[in-house]
């Protein structure tokens, strides 16, 4: 659920060959493995199913952005091909026994940071399969399997002069983003990604199938608008779509030398304030470091959706040195296209938000250059990658969009805030340990800054939270409880909270 500077980083300053985890495997799967896996086949599903000693399994596993979704390998992996499929799937597991220790996993594109998308003991439902991106030009709309990549979704509506809001990453899911409610380029005039679909397909967990739309199942159709994996499995999504800009938007990524971050920071900042005024413009400033260049840098994502390539909110971007600058005239697609990063590392991410303001910005500076010393005492060369990255919330967003989603951002976001990811990148599994505690001490210690100074907003945007955060509880006490009543209402029985461990569970959200 990333955009393409943070995670093109590394690879444009060192062209570092992400570590992959080799996929091996023992004896055949015991008794046990077996009844889950013939249930699927007793269904059948056999030409959909694949185990460790098949090609197709390792390709799944090979496919993993993150390396701690590689390292889990499940007893089987089904790979449906269209709903009725995924219908009789996820059926067929329901109805087998759950006792003992094995679970569901969905995976829609694979991009999670952490594992929230395969098992180690269970089954993986795999949607790759179901890509299809099909626009609908006498409803203006598109309809995007749940396997999909944005990568994809753009190639296909940019025939035809459209565009759509989607991720910024063309590698990221459809799916896991837009279930997380879904930062976009085009949030600043249209909102989420989720607040642009205006129909969900759904298998139930009783394998029926619904549509949840303004008028068919409304609740449910708005519980997934940020509610995450909580009510079903979605396996389509019909999006909205508008014209894209006359000869593309105008952007780009931007390198230049750490030194001048204070300049950017104020740049930054004084574009949150202005952004109501110009919601065509938005940025993403990421401190990055990665081993084999012994010093960090700046990377600054620079996008006009308009295609105003001397928009104001840019403009003392000019006036500093920069050696890598590739903004220019491009469709969205090609945007998020040309830098995108290998999966393969370990990840450690958490995520904040805190008010527009300079001193909180330099005081994140300040804890940057502390972690890295840090961590580069404790993680050798070439193992660690570490970025913290800054992004626009600021009011307008909570106004923008269908105003139909469970964020909560209209009581949540009382001022023009910033969207922080601080995220490590490691080798080792031992070293991912090191990082996740020394960034999680970071992590508090930015949001004690924050709290004591009157500077903290609340709300936590879900893809980008370490799996310890609780990013549904600051959607705010009122859609905490109406999120309860919908996964009740369509999973009576609990599925979605007890044995489909992935995303953030309503059922251990208090309030």
């Amino acid at each position: 659920m990333m955009f393409s500077s943070p995670l093109a980083i590394s690879s444009l300053l060192a062209c570092v060959a992400a570590a992959r985890v080799e996929v091996g495997f023992g004896d055949k799967p015991h008794l046990p493995v077996a009844i889950q896996c013939d249930a699927l086949i007793s269904a059948g599903l056999s030409d959909r199913v694949s185990f460790p000693t098949d090609s197709v399994y390792n390709s799944s596993i090979a496919s993993y952005w993150s390396a701690d979704s590689q390292a889990l390998h499940p007893w089987c992996i089904i790979q449906p091909t269209n709903t009725d499929e995924v219908s009789r799937a996820l059926s067929a597991l329901v109805k087998t026994s759950p006792a003992g220790n094995w679970d569901i996993a969905v995976r829609g594109g694979g991009h999670s940071h952490f594992t929230s998308n395969n098992v180690a003991h269970g089954v993986t439902i795999d949607m790759s399969r179901m890509n299809s991106v099909v626009y609908k030009n006498c409803s203006g709309t598109v309809s995007i399997g749940a396997g999909a990549r944005w990568g994809m979704v753009y190639t296909e509506i940019e025939k035809y002069g459209q565009t759509v809001t989607g991720g910024r990453e063309g590698n990221v899911g459809v799916a896991g983003l837009t279930l997380g409610g879904g930062a976009s380029f085009h949030t600043g005039n249209r909102g989420f990604a989720a607040d642009d679909v205006k129909n969900y397909e759904v298998v139930l967990a009783d394998g029926s199938i619904v549509s949840a739309n303004a008028g068919e199942n409304p609740d449910l159709f708005r519980a997934l608008k940020g509610g995450s994996n909580n009510f079903g499995i979605v396996t389509r999504f019909d999006m909205q779509t508008f014209a894209a800009a006359p000869g593309g938007l105008y952007g780009g990524l931007i390198f230049m030398d750490y030194e001048h971050k204070n300049a950017v920071m104020k740049q930054f900042v004084n574009l949150i304030d202005t952004n109501e005024q110009h919601p065509d413009d938005t940025e993403v400033v990421t401190f990055a470091y990665s081993s084999e260049t012994s010093v960090p840098m700046i990377a600054v994502q620079a996008v006009n959706t308009a295609g105003v390539s001397n928009s104001t909110s840019f403009a003392p971007l000019s006036t500093l040195p920069s050696f890598f600058d590739d903004r220019s005239r491009k469709t969205y697609g090609t945007l998020i296209t040309t830098h995108t990063m290998a999966g393969g590392a370990r990840n450690v991410w958490f995520s904040l938000c805190f008010h527009n303001d300079i001193e909180i910005m330099r005081k994140m500076a300040e804890l940057y250059d502390q972690l890295l010393a840090e961590l580069q005492i404790l993680i050798a060369s070439p193992d660690l990658h570490l970025t913290f990255v800054s992004q626009p919330l600021p009011k307008h967003f909570a106004t923008k969009g269908s105003g139909n989603n469970v964020l909560g951002l209209e009581t949540s976001l009382t001022h023009n805030s910033i969207i922080w990811l601080g995220q490590v990148q490691t080798r080792t599994a031992e070293q991912e340990a090191l990082a996740h505690a020394k960034l999680a001490a970071t992590t508090a210690e930015l949001e004690a800054f924050a709290e004591a100074n009157g500077k903290a907003t609340s709300w936590r945007y879900l893809n980008y939270v370490n799996p310890a955060q609780d990013p549904i509880r600051t959607y705010g006490e009122e859609n905490v409880r109406f999120l309860k009543e919908v996964a009740a209402k369509y999973d009576p029985t609990g599925v979605f909270q007890t044995r489909v461990p992935g995303g953030f569970k309503i059922s251990k959200v208090f309030v």
